[in-house]
C-alpha cells in the first residue's frame, strides 16, 4: 500500500518532476516558448484528479502555471502553457491515481517539438 500524501487537503499517490530544464541557446535565445504536458489515465473504471504545475526557476523559484483536473477512466488530457520568458523551468506532476502516465514536450517559437524537452514517464523523477 502507498504512502499517502496530502497537498492542500486532497489525497495525492504519485508526485513527479521533469527537473530543471535549461529554456536559453548560448546565444541568449529562447528554446522553448511553450510546453505540452499529456496526462493518460490507464485506469479502466477510476477517474484521476491531476494538478500540473510549472514553475520558473530564473534565480528563484516562482509558480507560473497552477491547474487541476479530471481525467476520465482510459482517457487522456492535453494541456498548453506558455514558458517563453523563463531562463529555466520545471513541471511538476501530481495525480491520485497509480495508473497516470504523463509527458511533457517543449515547443519552439517556430511550433517545432524541442527535443531537448521531451521528458516521457519513465524519464520523470518520482518525488511521492
Amino acid at each position: 500500500m502507498p504512502k499517502l500524501v496530502y497537498e492542500r487537503g486532497a489525497c495525492i499517490i504519485r508526485k513527479y518532476t521533469t527537473g530543471p530544464l535549461n529554456n536559453l541557446t548560448e546565444k541568449d535565445q529562447t528554446v522553448s516558448k511553450d510546453i505540452v504536458v499529456n496526462s493518460l489515465n490507464q485506469h479502466q473504471r477510476e477517474n484521476a484528479k491531476v494538478r500540473i504545475k510549472v514553475y520558473a526557476l530564473n534565480g528563484k523559484k516562482k509558480l507560473i502555471h497552477n491547474v487541476a483536473f479530471t481525467v476520465k477512466p482510459n482517457a487522456s488530457s492535453y494541456n498548453s502553457f506558455f514558458v517563453g520568458k523563463t531562463k529555466q523551468y520545471e513541471v511538476q506532476l501530481i495525480t491520485n491515481q497509480r495508473k497516470v502516465q504523463f509527458a511533457s514536450f517543449g515547443i519552439s517559437p517556430k511550433d517545432r517539438f524541442v527535443a531537448a524537452h521531451r521528458v516521457i514517464n519513465s524519464e520523470l523523477t518520482r518525488l511521492a
